[in-house]
């Protein structure tokens, strides 16, 4: 079962390797899915400074599981600048979500949770270290990675009380648009893909929209696919707000009706 632990992909036996959605990927899914669970249902009753610091814990893991990455592919002999750094989309939240949680700062809650949950979730579901056995190194940490990188924002509204704004969205993708921005001369003098800029990540939905309208027009698609995702993200507590809103304006008529029967019945 460890025999290809640390083995980089190339050295593995291709009847070893795993496959998207096999029952490897899914076994993992599912206990990614329980870990998110149990862990909401661990802390909903705790006090606001025992979820803080649940928060920190969890977003200390991911520099430290980004180390271990790095050094897994310079021990093997297989670091590259334009590949190992933490400079890709979710790699990078291992930075921002630090920052967020010892912060407390309220726009990178909002980065969080739009930015870091549709793309973790889209890479559990399509890792693009798929055809590493599930038992092995990279494989584990890229689902621990982006379970993490999830299960932050779940926490947070499930937990919390926290509750996206979409009216933040356009400040959000302003700072998604600076970070892009950034990678293109860091792309140009390591030769890399970061935030896959020049090429999609294997085994994604990226993949198939380059398929069909090719390099770098993948992007676009891309992006449609993010604002689908963020309506689907965002409409539960779109639907909230609008109903609380209502609830407000409903109670103060309430009230007045309430204390105009009482000034007819006291004369």
């Amino acid at each position: 079962m460890f025999k290809y632990f640390f083995t980089y992909i190339d050295r593995i036996p291709k009847e070893s390797r795993n496959e998207l959605f096999s029952a490897q990927h899914l076994l993992a899914l599912a206990m990614v899915a329980c870990a998110w669970v149990l862990i909401i249902l661990l802390f909903k009753n705790r006090t606001t400074k025992a979820k803080w610091k649940a928060i920190k814990c969890m977003s200390m893991l991911l520099p430290l599981l980004e180390l271990a990455q790095m050094l897994w592919y310079k021990s093997i002999g297989e670091f590259s600048w334009g590949y190992t750094l933490p400079l890709h989309l979710c790699s990078l939240m291992s930075i921002i979500l630090p920052v967020m949680a010892f912060t407390g700062n309220s726009l990178l809650q909002e980065y969080s949770y739009a930015i870091g949950l549709a793309p973790a979730l889209m890479t559990l579901l399509t890792p693009d270290v798929y055809y590493y056995p599930a038992v092995s190194f990279i494989y584990m940490q890229t689902m621990v990675v982006h379970g993490i990188i999830c299960l932050i924002p779940l926490f947070m509204v499930f937990c919390m009380d926290f509750r996206p704004d979409i009216r933040k969205l356009p400040r959000v993708m302003a700072i998604l648009v600076c970070f892009a921005l950034m990678m293109i001369p860091v792309n140009h003098f390591t030769g890399g893909n970061y935030f896959f800029l020049r090429y999609p990540a294997a085994g994604s939905p990226m993949e198939s929209f380059a398929g069909l309208v090719g390099s770098p027009w993948y992007l676009i698609p891309t992006f449609m696919l993010g604002c689908v995702l963020w309506i689907i993200f965002y409409l539960p507590f779109m639907v909230l707000r609008r109903a609380e809103v209502k609830n407000s304006v409903k109670m103060p008529a309430a009230a007045v009706k309430e204390e105009e029967k009482e000034h007819v019945l006291t004369g």
